[in-house]
């Protein structure tokens, strides 16, 4: 087996040198991923906490490579492992029985480009419009019917993995892993009517930015890639790749309300 390691620098830490130390001991091949880019491993090993996780997806997206991740930042919901549970973690590895969780994307069709999504992607206001009044006014449609008009911030196309990220934060229900759904939830709509909505992942959605909208900005991530001007629409679709993500044999629901509650 050959380990590559995913980190940032400010994530060296007892925890990864614990690791490597017992990888040593098993005489495990390894390498940081971040110093041999080329190199293929057989499993992903990422130390950080949910920034990182998303940071290092799309290498292993890339590559069909599973990731195993062990929490060193602060809330870390997508890590299986906390820093106490190295040593289980490097058990589970070397046991070839773990759990692996395979976790739908989104493919995101914007104007310059397409892009790979674990957890959302967002349609919202231009904040730097500076002048006028920057009201977001967008129309979503799913599987070619219209849904709604929304004047909000913006509106958010998360996965299951993301519908415990931004998503519930504005508002948005828990999609459990293993449903095969996406959710739309707009952000601080001006209406009693807009509501989260779960549609089905082979539905297509559309996100119109209408022409009385101020512009807006789509983020892939929680990253900004574009740019988007009244008139254009972005398009929001399932991925044919997944990620996969090992786990322990735990409750969901157990670490979502340890996590979160």
């Amino acid at each position: 087996m050959k380990i590559g390691i995913f980190t940032k620098p400010e994530n060296d830490n007892d925890a990864l040198r614990l690791f490597c130390d017992l990888l040593d001991e098993r005489k495990t091949e390894y390498f940081y991923i971040e110093t041999e880019k080329s190199a293929v491993p057989d499993v992903i090993a990422v130390f950080g906490g949910d920034g990182t996780i998303l940071a290092s997806s799309s290498y292993a997206i890339k590559h069909d490579v599973p990731l195993i991740a062990i929490n060193t930042g602060t809330v870390g919901f997508l890590s299986s492992f906390e820093k106490s549970e190295v040593e289980r973690a490097v058990e589970i590895l070397h046991s070839d029985k773990y759990n692996v969780s395979t976790r739908s994307l989104l493919k995101i069709r914007g104007i310059k480009g397409e892009y790979i999504a674990l957890n959302d992607a967002v349609v919202e206001r231009d904040k730097a419009i500076r002048g006028k009044t920057v009201v977001s006014r967008l129309n979503l449609s799913l599987a070619g019917k219209s849904v709604y008009n929304l004047s909000s911030d913006g509106i958010i196309i998360a996965t299951p993995t993301g519908s415990t990220a931004y998503s519930l934060s504005a508002g948005g229900v828990v999609l459990t892993p293993n449903l095969n759904s996406f959710i739309a939830t707009p952000i601080c709509a001006h209406s009693l009517r807009s509501r989260p909505i779960v549609y089905p992942d082979d539905n297509k959605a559309v996100i119109t930015i209408l022409e009385n909208s101020c512009g807006s900005v789509l983020s892939v991530d929680g990253k900004p890639v574009e740019s988007i001007k009244a008139g254009q629409s972005v398009v929001v679709e399932k991925s044919s790749y997944t990620l996969k993500l090992i786990e322990k044999e735990d409750n969901f629901f157990d670490r979502l309300f340890k996590k979160l509650g």
